[in-house]
């Protein structure tokens, strides 16, 4: 079979549309390996309390714990802002080969995956600065 050259150029465009969000999700993918990093040192900070005296245990705890939920608040919402971003590939590809009718489905997802990001970059803002809050009183 044969392809046209507007079958061609089908393919072409959706290829363009489909790909620009990949690059956010690169982007997404950064974001979440710095999340998992501070997640992992925020657990290695709790562990090392074990050996720490009860009333820096006591003190330290609740703000890394605190610490501990942000992060992880984050870190979900990056994750589901990549998938709503690769449902959009999928869609922005699909939609022009098959002639399906989804713009409003490719706005929705795109607007799904923005406030997802942002909601991890915020979750992400108040960790550090309740980290460094932390530090200046010399609580870490």
């Amino acid at each position: 079979m044969l392809t046209t050259g507007h079958d061609l150029l089908t393919v072409e465009r959706a290829l363009q549309v489909a790909l620009a969000p990949a690059f956010v999700i690169s982007g997404i993918m950064a974001v979440l390996n710095l999340l998992n990093s501070r997640f992992q040192r925020i657990g290695d900070q709790e562990r090392s309390l074990r050996d720490a005296p009860a009333d820096t245990a006591r003190r330290l705890h609740p703000i890394l714990r605190l610490r501990g939920r942000l992060t992880y608040a984050a870190i979900v919402c990056g994750i589901l802002a990549s998938i709503s971003l690769c449902l959009l590939v999928i869609v922005s590809f699909v939609e022009p080969i098959f002639g399906i009718g989804a713009g409003v489905h490719v706005v929705g997802l795109l607007v799904l995956g923005m406030v997802l990001l942002t909601a991890a970059l915020l979750l992400l803002l108040m960790e550090m600065l309740l980290s460094v809050r932390a530090l200046d009183r010399g609580e870490s």
